[in-house]
């Protein structure tokens, strides 16, 4: 009888033992899906009712639609440093006064000591990859895979560089800064040409494949110069779904920054989307988009990993209004664009959507720094000390708990041109277009974004205890944050 018990306990130990064993699941994947200068009323809520997109509307109803989510920059390769290591631009020295994105034949790029989410993420085991456009340096020691990634294959910087007009090149143009403005001068009108009527062989952008070895050593190969810019939203989602297939196969989490370089002009789609959408050339490519997202959404539920998938979909910045509405997005509600501290410059829309997010439409606020200790906290692992500007969502994401982050900064390279404190805004200086005359304003304006969203009333002498209140908040903010010396404007051999 004893001997029975006895084997009826250890069977019900091994029984238990392997109900757990099945339960356990294996840390969570990380898709990050990024596009460039996409508006906030291009996909989701303020969309166009003409575009048909399927992937994009199952993220809406499975995940959360975040609204107040930032960038950190209004413009590509500061916002870009930002997300991927939870610091802001100005903290990590990732902007630049005179030249505001890194441009080709860079000098410089990301440094070393600054941590991305690859490289933690990698501390957990972690297989890693990025397609698409980096813009963090084109010199090889500032490549993603010297800063985490397994593997990248992508172009360099943006799809509208890398280009000759005469003697003038994307290379030279910004060598030696005081002739810039007269070689723009000389190029810009056809530069703007071929943005607006976009020729294949206008521009000589390579598509890179790298590599890190488990040597350390790296393989770096040019596969295509000049790329075919028609099949960039297709090579990088192929190429997403097939990291997938191998992580799944070596039975580890994996997280992919699909890095879309799509909406960003000259615009191009494959030939299977041409004249697909009702909303003309920026629909195709939208729709493309949308077929990208759900490439992705299929792959992950064919192999029964979706439940154990998070995927973010945001944008680095706000639209191009210089090339809209042919050629560029709409930032629906908000005012401004790419370039400006308006709500439309960095307000960005933005879906989350994987285990126990629970649906709906989210008002908290965000930004594009928080996803790197989210993601940790996601995962189970702690926040990061070296993203120092990196607030952890998840609870907002699981429980819809109020967002720790109550305050955003705006920053246009090392000026702090704007500062929000929960619905309330502060305007220090403002420009009615990208690269327009600046307006500094003092005392600075006051807004209240929940109710004029588009920023349109000066409410400072209306409400003075919010005004000092929020200006006391900067205040604070300024003293806790040390700006670092540029990088950018050290990126050519000329003295800038």
């Amino acid at each position: 009888m004893k001997m029975k018990l006895i084997i009826i306990f250890i069977l019900f130990l091994l029984i238990s033992l392997f109900v757990i064993n099945i339960e356990r699941k294996s840390p969570p994947n990380f898709i990050l899906i990024y596009i460039d200068d996409l508006g906030y009323g291009d996909l989701g809520l303020y969309q166009d009712d003409r575009l048909n997109t399927p992937a994009i509307n199952k993220l809406t109803e499975e995940g959360q639609t975040w609204t107040n989510f930032y960038a950190s920059a209004s413009v590509c390769s500061p916002s870009r440093g930002a997300l991927l290591t939870g610091n802001l631009p100005v903290r990590s020295g990732m902007y630049g006064d005179r030249l505001a994105v890194l441009w080709p034949g860079s000098l410089t790029g990301m440094p070393a000591e600054q941590v991305t989410i690859a490289e933690q993420l990698k501390k957990y085991n972690y297989e890693t990859a990025m397609f698409g456009k980096w813009h963090l340096g084109d010199a090889k020691d500032y490549l993603p895979t010297r800063h985490g990634f397994d593997e990248w294959y992508g172009i360099p910087y943006s799809n509208d560089m890398d280009w000759t007009i005469g003697d003038i090149t994307s290379t030279n143009i910004n060598s030696d800064l005081s002739t810039s403005a007269e070689k723009w001068q000389t190029v810009g009108g056809i530069y703007q040409e071929r943005l607006r009527n976009p020729n294949l062989l206008d521009w000589n952008v390579p598509i890179i494949r790298s590599r890190k070895n488990s040597d350390g050593t790296f393989e770096d190969k040019i596969e295509e110069r000049p790329a075919d810019q028609r099949f960039y939203t297709k090579r990088f989602t192929e190429e997403s779904l097939s990291f997938i297939e191998k992580s799944i196969f070596k039975r580890k989490p994996f997280f992919i920054f699909l890095s879309h370089s799509m909406v960003h002009v000259p615009l191009f789609r494959s030939p299977e989307f041409e004249n697909r959408s009702d909303v003309g050339l920026y629909g195709d490519v939208l729709e493309e988009i949308d077929w990208s997202v759900g490439q992705i959404l299929n792959i992950l539920e064919e192999k029964g990993i979706d439940d154990n998938t998070y995927i973010v979909f945001t944008s680095d910045n706000g639209p191009w209004l210089t090339y809209a509405p042919e050629h560029a997005g709409n930032a629906g509600p908000l005012r401004g664009g790419k370039g400006q501290t308006y709500e439309g410059g960095m307000r960005v829309m933005t879906f989350f959507t994987g285990p126990k997010i629970i649906p709906g439409i989210v008002d908290e606020l965000g930004t594009d720094t928080d996803i790197f200790n989210t993601f940790l906290n996601l995962a189970g692992f702690n926040s990061s000390t070296s993203a120092h500007d990196s607030f952890d969502l998840s609870d907002v994401l699981i429980s819809h708990s109020s967002s720790p982050r109550d305050f955003v900064p705006y920053f246009r390279n090392s000026v702090l041109r704007a500062f929000r404190y929960k619905n309330n805004k502060l305007h220090y200086v403002t420009d009615e277009f990208f690269l327009g005359p600046r307006t500094e304003h003092n005392p600075p304006i006051l807004v209240n974004l929940e109710n004029d969203i588009d920023e349109k009333f000066d409410i400072a002498n209306d409400d003075v205890e919010v005004y000092e209140e929020i200006q006391q908040k900067v205040r604070e903010f300024r003293e806790s944050l040390t700006i670092a010396p540029s990088i950018f404007d050290k990126q050519k051999n000329k003295k800038q």
